[in-house]
């Protein structure tokens, strides 16, 4: 896998540039195990959930406490107890044709458009000072010594360089970010039908500024986060440090989920969490891609350590 392909795609979430059909799979399953578990202490659903959540919880905070629109009990909006109807949900859930408006939103559109468009190529700005685990053309006795290397990093180094650069086939540049997707016109959400329960309305305004804050929520992290490129944010996440990128997505999705009142379906709250779990993920390996490279093994790395793939 070139360094300066798309990342992605090279750790395996994607393929051909589109979403494979084992990460749509996955999303709808962990959405399901997590309504099936309950999300106690943030730390519930899938061993594929809690590989991310082992890190850091999901979140850290159990957020404001809402009315549980299916068994009308006090609870916290993040930190919920398993949902009685998750088994009917189950049945409804993987089967498109019962739950078409769902499928469609979240992992036809919001999974599979953002990670589509999260799929920047890489960049090597930061290369060799992390990962030297990808193998160049002529690389033995490569002239630069690393800490000269790393002062250069964040300015524009001597042409020299850049030819010598060059002649080795590395690109020592500053990361573009990608470009949000340019959404479809939304459907409503309704959550499917549980029998016995009626689900009280939601504010249907509210509805697609959510929708359109969670396409935006990974472009919106990668500007606060990527510019300028940070060795400390790198050294972060190499390390498996994942906190400061989760609250910040936390804090976006609290203001987006305050119009719906206090009465928000456990539905709706699972398929926001693992979504939020996978572009936090997105997000990390995006940012470590553009930084030290999309075919090496710390990208592979921090994709693994959140459960992406």
């Amino acid at each position: 896998m070139s360094l300066y392909g798309p990342i992605l795609t090279g750790v395996g979430f994607l393929q051909d540039g589109k979403l494979t059909e084992k990460a749509r799979d996955q999303y709808v399953a962990e959405v399901l195990a997590l309504l099936a578990t309950g999300n106690a202490n943030g730390k519930g659903g899938s061993p594929q959930t809690k590989i991310f959540s082992s890190l850091v919880a999901l979140p850290p905070t159990p957020g404001p406490v809402i009315i549980n629109p299916t068994t009308l009990k006090q609870t916290s909006l993040f930190w919920f107890d398993p949902d009685p109807g998750a088994v009917v949900m189950a049945t409804l859930l993987t089967d498109k044709s019962k739950t078409p408006i769902w499928n469609a939103i979240f992992p036809d559109l919001l999974l599979a458009s953002t990670a589509e468009a999260l799929d920047a190529n890489g960049s090597t700005p930061l290369f060799p000072l992390f990962d030297v685990s990808v193998p160049f053309p002529k690389l033995k006795g490569f002239p630069i010594a690393l800490p000269d290397l790393a002062l250069q990093a964040n300015i524009l180094p001597p042409p020299q360089l850049l030819i010598k650069l060059a002649s080795l086939g590395i690109q020592l540049q500053i990361p573009t970010p990608p470009i949000p997707p340019i959404p479809p016109a939304l459907p409503n959400f309704l959550p499917p039908p549980i029998p016995g329960i009626q689900m009280p309305p939601l504010p249907a305004l509210a509805l697609p500024n959510l929708l359109l804050g969670l396409i935006k929520l990974p472009f919106d992290l990668i500007l606060q986060l990527v510019a300028p490129p940070s060795v400390s944010l790198v050294l972060d996440l190499i390390q498996f440090k994942f906190d400061a990128v989760l609250n910040l997505a936390m804090n976006i999705i609290i203001d987006l989920l305050a119009p719906l009142s206090q009465i928000v379906p456990t539905l709706l709250v699972a398929s926001i969490l693992i979504y939020v779990k996978d572009i936090v993920a997105m997000v990390c390996t995006v940012l470590v891609g553009l930084l030290t490279g999309a075919g090496g093994v710390l990208t592979k790395s921090v994709a693994g350590a959140t459960g992406l793939i």
